[in-house]
């Protein structure tokens, strides 16, 4: 089986010191799939291991995907600290301009990205596709994720930050069959707010999946789709959230949630 561990499912819009193991906490998005795989790498990845108790968690990581350099997604101090207790070399997977970012550590290598062109490292297959989200750098391009693991052929669509899916992104998802999607949903249920140009609010996210899961019947059967990326000041408790979504059989992530797929 492929699993995916929700380390923080919350946006940039809180102090990142504090800490909590309340599931309504949302710390800053990332995740790790299975034991060698982590998807972004901030600056809350250490105490979330360190509150839930998790010695250890990241010593199996062997490569790193990240969507963009934004503080809330990326922190090179956290990233070379995971590659010098690591078990072995650690690969930084991200679009060619994020490289300037890191540290030089000892077992820390990058490899750029290609957008809509599929590369392997290990038992995984990614492609990337570009995100509709902006960074202080002109030259950066967020990205989105498509990620296979091989070994058992489960597929999921990683798309933390971004609005609502670019024309080619969208061109090359709908020929796609997932096992899980997890989609950035940031503004809660608001309306005329300027967040929605480069972040999904509900009623965005209920639009997406009607029109690409619904449409294209993208979903496998007994697939599952997450919202993630909550702003904690822009959204209501998990419960209401979940009743709200519940139609759609949307489900809210939660921080330390570990899916199967």
């Amino acid at each position: 089986m492929t699993t995916i561990h929700f380390l923080g499912t919350g946006a940039a819009d809180w102090d990142p010191k504090a800490a909590s193991a309340d599931p309504e906490f949302r710390r800053l998005t990332a995740a790790k799939v299975c034991d060698d795989l982590m998807i972004d790498c901030g600056p809350c990845v250490y105490e979330f291991a360190s509150t839930f108790g998790y010695s250890g968690l990241y010593r199996g990581v062997k490569d790193i995907l990240v969507t963009h350099s934004h503080d809330d997604h990326f922190n090179a101090d956290a990233i070379s600290r995971l590659a010098k207790e690591a078990n072995g070399p650690v690969t930084v997977h991200a679009y060619p301009t994020v490289e300037k970012y890191l540290s030089e550590t000892e077992n820390l290598h990058f490899a750029p990205i290609p957008l809509y062109a599929t590369f392997s490292f290990g038992h995984y297959s990614v492609t990337a596709l570009p995100a509709n989200h902006s960074t202080a750098d002109k030259e950066e391009q967020p990205v989105h994720y498509v990620i296979t693991d091989t070994d058992t052929d489960k597929t999921f669509f990683w798309g933390c930050d971004g609005a609502w899916l670019l024309n080619g992104a969208y061109h090359f998802m709908r020929h796609v069959k997932f096992d899980a999607m997890i989609f950035d949903c940031t503004v809660g249920d608001l309306e005329n707010d300027f967040r929605v140009f480069e972040h999904n609010n509900i009623r965005m996210v209920e639009e997406l999946v009607k029109s690409l899961v619904g449409s294209h019947h993208v979903l496998k059967e007994g697939g599952v789709i997450y919202v993630n990326h909550m702003a904690r000041t822009l959204h209501t408790n998990r419960e209401l959230l979940a009743a709200r979504f519940a139609m759609d059989h949307i489900i809210p992530a939660y921080d330390n949630l570990t899916i199967e797929i």
